[in-house]
């Protein structure tokens, strides 16, 4: 039973793209042996919540922090800072979209005000991780700068499955070296099925093949704790950042805005000048949307200046049918949430989400008061179509780099249009269960479990807790030993 300090080895492998679902399914089915065995039937199988948006890279930031993107200030793969872009000197000022060398700034557009794993455990390592700050020199086994071209190819081939095999011999290798004084933290993420799932959809047969392939690899790192008689003193933890769902049509939301007479700033074209709006697109399905008010950018918006200045941009969002709501900050305090048909105010007072609505529940929650416990928030929504809505809604604006208005897609939708290519056929960054939902598998039991479920930002205690450290700086975790 693991506790604290009762372990020599924690190891996190996220495969980037898995859904807890087709996970389980394939596992019963006996397609995946080796992570059945290690989780099915020696280990403990379980389901989360990740975090909005549901996105690669920022949604390693609660397994590694304890914090969500929000209040970590990083809300999203691709963000403007209102204050610092009309400022910009450089092309990279104000503005960020975590893609190809711009992913190297990260780890320094984190708050200070949170620490990672790395930097609690010296003794870490990681091997393709997007977050590294407080990884030792030679701790990152190979930096995302010398994995450029591995990535570039696995992009536009739409596997990464010799990306996964190349983390994980690297993996193996720094443990066979440094048997004598291993690293008590691995963090390693495997790309595969999130590559093979955009190019095919989450369902077809070649996206399936990339989880047996995964199940190979992990495999291999099992056999290799086995052999070396680490296995029952190591807590392996497989879990996922995010889901799919099959994209079959394409909203441009930079077009929709140019349409309204907006001249918009956008991932790839930084150079424009004079934008009056900016569009912000992660995982295709979220998207933060930021607009100047009197030609001017100095601080995020509310809904005075929205539903003033900008009503025809909510009025265009709201009603289009790719879009499942937006979402912005109210005028005095909250958030306000917009849909076609009906619109609610989130609050946090006391303690206590106050939620109301008129017209239809935009989140359909469903809730039998409109008052909430913040510690029964997850417990409350977790089997509505948005689990976790109000925790991850009113964490994401408290970033003053979260858009003006968030919106998000409905399934079967993305908000990026032309410039994306090759073609996306899935997508995910949504509040929707099928991309908040992840797969928490454990070797070792789990005693510790809240009754109303687990978020991905519980493994960062869970870890903390297993190689007996102490956070020092406030997260939202609550560990699971």
């Amino acid at each position: 039973m693991a506790g604290t300090g009762s372990i020599d080895l924690a190891i996190i492998i996220l495969a980037d793209g898995v859904r807890p679902d087709v996970l389980r399914t394939l596992a019963g089915a006996g397609e995946l042996p080796c992570i059945s065995r290690a989780f099915f039937s020696e280990g403990y199988p379980h389901e989360g919540v990740t975090v909005l948006p549901s996105v690669s890279s920022i949604a390693y930031i609660p397994m590694l922090t304890g914090q969500y993107p929000g209040t970590a200030n990083v809300p999203g793969l691709r963000w403007v800072d209102k204050v610092d872009f009309t400022r910009r000197k450089l092309f990279l000022q104000g503005h960020r979209s975590y893609i190809a060398p711009s992913q190297m700034r990260l780890d320094g557009d984190l708050s200070p005000d949170l620490e990672t794993l790395f930097e609690l455990n010296p003794e870490s390592l990681a091997v393709r991780s997007d977050v590294r700050r407080g990884l030792l020199h030679g701790a990152s086994i190979v930096s995302n700068l010398s994995f450029m071209p591995c990535m570039f190819f696995a992009h536009y081939l739409r596997r990464g499955d010799f990306v996964d095999h190349l983390v994980m011999s690297q993996a193996i290798s720094w443990l066979a070296k440094t048997h004598d004084r291993s690293p008590r933290f691995l963090f390693l993420p495997l790309v595969d099925v999130d590559k093979v799932s955009h190019r095919y959809g989450p369902a077809h047969r070649r996206t399936i093949e990339s989880y047996r392939r995964v199940d190979r690899v992990f495999g291999r790192l099992a056999d290799h704790l086995r052999e070396q008689r680490l296995w029952t003193r190591t807590h392996i933890i497989l879990t996922s950042d995010h889901g799919h769902t099959d994209t079959k049509q394409h909203l441009d939301m930079s077009g929709l805005l140019s349409e309204l007479g907006y001249s918009v700033f956008e991932h790839p074209n930084v150079y424009r000048r004079g934008a009056d709006a900016a569009v912000m697109i992660s995982g295709n399905s979220f998207g933060n949307i930021y607009l100047s008010s009197g030609g001017r950018w100095e601080a995020p918006l509310t809904s005075e200046e929205l539903e003033g200045e900008h009503s025809k941009v909510l009025a265009a969002i709201s009603q289009r049918d790719e879009v499942e709501w937006c979402a912005y900050r109210e005028r005095n305090r909250g958030i306000k949430i917009l849909a076609r048909n009906g619109e609610a105010l989130l609050d946090l007072e006391d303690g206590h989400y106050t939620y109301g609505f008129n017209g239809s529940d935009p989140l359909r929650l469903g809730l039998r008061h409109n008052r909430v416990k913040r510690a029964h928030a997850l417990a409350k929504t977790v089997e509505t179509a948005f689990p976790d809505a109000l925790e991850q809604l009113w964490h994401l604006f408290q970033s003053q780099r979260t858009g003006d208005i968030a919106v998000t897609a409905k399934p079967g939708y993305d908000l990026r249009g032309w410039r994306e290519f090759p073609e996306h056929r899935s997508s995910h960054g949504a509040l929707c269960r099928e991309h908040m939902a992840v797969p928490i598998l454990s070797n070792l039991p789990l005693t510790g479990l809240p009754d109303g479920g687990i978020r991905t930002a519980d493994l960062f205690p869970t870890v903390a807790e297993g190689l007996g450290l102490s956070p020092a700086k406030p997260h939202f975790g609550h560990s699971l030993l």
